[in-house]
């Protein structure tokens, strides 16, 4: 028997240095939301070393890697990657990092490819992030460039809010039909492409200058500070002017 369950697969906290909520916090949205559990996938890190159960909502391992090539996910990880060592001589591989994530047990997925433009097509990745809730701040093309990527190389589409606060989980999500809401079946899933990302709306820009500011100010650096102050009040006049569409 299979049911339905509503993942968000790109989700930060706290660890990552422009998150701005705790794990806690995180599940109780995504409960409030509606949705059955989510993937932390924090900057160059993994929040948790095994699945967590917050008020009904199952918290599972991942973590988010730069890399060459862009961005890569990794989703229900058996065991943390040793990131240090894919970034001991600055950016990481790609292909070093698909290929630890997979002995990881992850499920690799390259996030927001066409967020600048200039996407790497040869990523060699498992799936590809198709609904993402932020990317068309910097690309309003972004989601619909990454769909036909993922077509034209027959990879299953995800889809995940990058949130990074409780107020942003949701706003993009993956619906998996599966027996059980465990890492073994939603990973089969995922790999499968028996899945289909769900986009319920874009995340405001000011949410992103909030992030942005976040990160700017443990940099205890003056001049990122005023930028990250300046780039909030920027978010916010765009989402008066452009709204979120």
């Amino acid at each position: 028997m299979l049911n339905t369950f509503k993942l968000d697969l790109h989700v930060h906290s706290r660890l990552s240095d422009d998150g701005r909520s705790s794990k806690e916090e995180l599940a109780k949205a995504a409960a409030a939301r509606g949705l059955d559990a989510l993937v932390l996938t924090d900057h160059n890190a993994c929040a948790l070393e095994s699945s967590e159960l917050h008020g009904g909502v199952w918290l599972f391992p991942g973590c988010e890697i730069s890399t060459d090539a862009g961005h890569i996910l990794g989703l229900f990880l058996d065991k943390a990657p040793d990131i240090a060592a894919l970034r001991k001589n600055g950016l990481a591989s790609a292909a070093e990092t698909v290929a630890m994530l997979r002995e990881c047990g992850g499920v690799t997925v390259q996030a927001h490819p066409f967020e600048r433009k200039d996407a790497r097509t040869d990523v060699p990745v498992d799936c590809i992030e198709t609904v993402n809730s932020r990317v068309y701040i910097q690309n309003p093309e972004a989601n619909a460039q990454a769909a036909k990527l993922a077509i034209s190389r027959n990879l299953p589409a995800t889809g995940g809010s990058d949130a990074h606060s409780a107020g942003e989980v949701g706003n993009a999500y993956t619906v998996f039909e599966v027996p059980d809401c465990s890492m073994p079946a939603l990973r089969e899933a995922l790999l499968s492409g028996l899945c289909k990302p769900i986009l319920i709306q874009n995340t405001p820009r000011r949410l992103k200058g909030y992030s942005q500011f976040r990160y700017a100010w443990f940099t205890r650096n003056p001049y990122r500070i005023i930028k990250g102050i300046a780039y909030i009040f920027y978010s916010i006049l765009l989402d008066i002017v452009k709204g979120t569409k």
